[in-house]
């Protein structure tokens, strides 16, 4: 392999450090470490936690053909998992890990460690000179300077207490799942699907994205009766119940005080209501130190793509009231709100007119 620059050295951490969108910062690394160390490949798992095991999906690769693939893929299944060795190893160490192929080749996996010390991703390089004194002291350094600078990505989008994503990482990540949506509607049928009313989805067999608005039922009386460190603590266990409850790909968000926002990905009606369910109960049974039981309110609308972001918020934010004004600890859902006269459905808002934040 020929000598690597400074200069292109310099130039490639430049364009890898310039994205503030995460997605785009991963696909730049692959990109760049696919070229300047020649591979062959270069795959890019993602990892969440499922009762404290960790689970893994192919997100993004690219491999001879130079063309970066995303990936939404299933779950590997543990036989898949244990077919690439390293990644197993890297899973179980929290370590760099290497392992040579039958064919020569070395597949080298180097795992992404997050805020709160879990593996969030794991990088898979597979080329033939990957083990060599050079490469492995340029390898480890640029993925030192990548982590750097995902620590300070991530002290900008998370919440200090609670360390869930916070409210000035919520309007990206809805745009950017509008966006997904819109470009799917224009590879269908990008003439007249666009045009066509929006649709409410009555089948439970059709996939969607949900945003779940959900408030802590009378919080203010903890704080005024325990004070703010327990009240604090409550917070900080129902973030924990809230990460055990969804899954590693949903979007969970502390919007500030007792308030929190989910966006539950690419499930079914009633998939979504069966998981709100399951989260409200584990909140209601859960012994809270000192507290006791407390409950939560929680309201959810379907995310659409004819919709812009304060109104889907706004129409989540309608069901919550609706429960908490009738009994809370419940779950509500704006559209069945709707069907059922409860509510009267709010009009329709230019993408012009209004801005969330």
């Amino acid at each position: 392999m020929s000598k690597r620059s400074a200069d292109k050295i310099i130039e490639s951490i430049i364009h890898v450090t310039g994205h503030d969108d995460r997605e785009l910062l991963e696909a730049s690394l692959a990109s760049t470490l696919y070229e300047l160390l020649n591979l062959n490949r270069v795959s890019l798992y993602r990892i969440f936690y499922e009762h404290n095991q960790p689970q893994c999906y192919l997100a993004l690769e690219i491999d001879s053909d130079q063309a970066l693939v995303r990936h939404s893929g299933d779950v590997l299944s543990t036989g898949e998992l244990n077919a690439l060795t390293s990644l197993k190893e890297s899973l179980a160490s929290k370590q760099p890990a290497t392992t040579v192929l039958s064919d020569g080749s070395t597949l080298y996996s180097h795992p992404v460690i997050n805020h709160l010390g879990n593996i969030s991703s794991v990088f898979c390089l597979r080329g033939s000179d990957i083990h060599t004194y050079e490469n492995e002291r340029f390898i480890d350094g640029y993925f030192q300077i990548y982590n750097n600078y995902l620590h300070l990505m991530d002290e900008s989008e998370h919440d200090t207490l609670t360390g869930l994503l916070n409210r000035r990482t919520f309007d990206k990540n809805l745009e950017k799942i509008l966006a997904e949506w819109h470009k799917n509607l224009d590879q269908n049928d990008p003439v007249t699907e666009p045009q066509q009313p929006p649709l409410r989805r009555q089948a439970n067999d059709k996939k969607a994205n949900w945003l779940t608005v959900i408030d802590i039922d009378h919080f203010k009386q903890v704080n005024d009766q325990y004070g703010h460190l327990y009240g604090d603590e409550v917070l900080l266990l129902f973030a924990n119940i809230m990460r055990d409850s969804f899954r590693g790909y949903d979007r969970l968000f502390r919007f500030g005080g007792e308030e929190f926002v989910i966006i539950l990905r690419t499930t079914d009606q009633a998939g979504a209501e069966k998981t709100l369910q399951r989260f409200r109960n584990a909140i209601a049974t859960y012994p809270f130190p000192q507290i006791g039981q407390i409950t939560a309110s929680l309201g959810y609308v379907e995310i659409t793509a004819h919709a812009i972001p304060a109104q889907i918020l706004g129409n989540a934010d309608e069901a919550l009231y609706y429960a908490k004004q009738h009994g809370r600890n419940r779950v509500c859902q704006y559209e069945q709100l709707i069907d059922k006269g409860a509510i009267t459905a709010a009009p329709e808002l230019d993408d012009q007119a209004i801005e969330l934040f």
